[in-house]
């Protein structure tokens, strides 16, 4: 049984807790931090193809919309891959290079996605000081449907697990050691993805 396969089970919940019914498990407050023991990130399922590359870069252009994905390789049997990560860069989100100079229209920087961690999905972006703007910031989504559903680890897939994936987050880590930083983050059922802005680069992952 796989994430994807408990989205109608999940849809009562979302209700409930929509109502005030349910408080879901792990920090709410957007400032939170933790240390990266107390996490429970995500981990591939072991059906989950593997990516297609660790590594993928583009170029953002002041003044233009683009989007970077990480995708996966066809599973066996599918002809389409399938999305791990995105990217998007607004016409207005770039502001200043690491170094402090200004992203005049028109300029362009190179914008790196590698996941750096296969065993617990994180992901690191470069440039590292790279900054967006406060009102345009970039829109991160990452993909929990190829994720182990089992994500309390208790041998069992039910509604307790259900309940833990309205709980995902997009946590950030500045630098290798460094507690994890909690983002204002949304689950999205449906694409099977939980969404947040980021207002720099460093690493990213989902845990709950």
């Amino acid at each position: 049984m796989r994430l994807r396969t408990i989205i109608v089970a999940l849809l009562p919940l979302v209700a409930a807790c929509a109502n005030g019914a349910d408080t879901l498990p792990g920090p709410d407050p957007a400032d939170s931090t933790a240390v990266e023991d107390s996490l429970h990130f995500l981990r591939p399922a072991l059906t989950a193809p593997p990516l297609a590359d660790r590594v993928v870069s583009f170029w953002a252009v002041q003044g233009q919309r683009r989007e970077l994905r990480l995708m996966y390789r066809p599973a066996p049997g599918a002809v389409d891959s399938v999305e791990f990560a995105r990217l998007r860069v607004d016409d207005r989100s770039l502001v200043n290079r690491p170094d402090g100079t200004p992203i005049a229209p028109g300029d362009s920087i190179l914008i790196t996605i590698s996941m750096v961690d296969t065993l617990h999905l994180i992901t690191e972006f470069q440039p590292a000081g790279l900054v967006f703007a406060t009102a345009r910031p970039a829109r991160l989504w990452l993909k929990y449907g190829e994720a182990d559903p089992d994500l309390n680890r208790d041998g069992v897939v039910n509604a307790a697990d259900s309940v833990l994936v309205l709980a995902l987050k997009i946590w950030k880590q500045e630098n290798l050691g460094d507690p994890w930083q909690l983002l204002p983050s949304v689950v999205n059922l449906v694409e099977l993805e939980v969404e947040a802005d980021i207002p720099g680069f460093t690493r990213y992952a989902v845990s709950y």
